[in-house]
């Protein structure tokens, strides 16, 4: 199955209140040919769910501490990253990257750190732009 990582501004639309809408930045991995009706996060590839909430809620524009992490891991200075944020510990190494929530989301969502770190630098990227102009990346699996 190919896969797209897209990061996007979406509409939100509150349960309680159909009537309060707000935009809102959003990531997700799904299927390339995919059309999504309903619900965004139900398009999204399940074994992605973590990885993506976790870079929603604790990745912010112009941070810059992703890419000197990761440079320590690849230059062999670091064995593990426990990078925690607003609502996830993401515990990082050279090979695979998992996720523990902080207020009961869970814990595991084991991705790949090539996954993980193509996620992050797309996301940064799209945080950045004024625009905020969709990115759409092919995904490895």
């Amino acid at each position: 199955m190919s896969l797209l990582i897209r990061a996007l501004t979406i509409e939100m639309i509150a349960d309680a209140d159909p009537t309060k809408r707000w935009n809102n930045r959003w990531l997700e991995v799904v299927p390339r040919d995919v059309v999504i009706k309903g619900k965004r996060w139900e398009a999204c590839v399940p074994e992605y769910h973590m990885m993506c909430e976790a870079i929603m809620s604790d990745v912010l524009g112009g941070d810059e501490g992703w890419l000197v992490d990761f440079a320590l891991l690849e230059s062999g200075q670091r064995d593990l990253i426990e990078a925690d944020g607003n609502a996830w510990v993401a515990h990082i190494t050279r090979d695979k990257v998992w996720f523990e929530g902080l207020y009961e989301q869970g814990k595991g969502g084991e991705v790949s750190y090539a996954q993980y770190k193509l996620a992050v630098q797309t996301y940064l990227t799209f945080l950045a732009d004024p625009e905020s102009k969709p990115i759409e990346v092919e995904f490895p699996t």
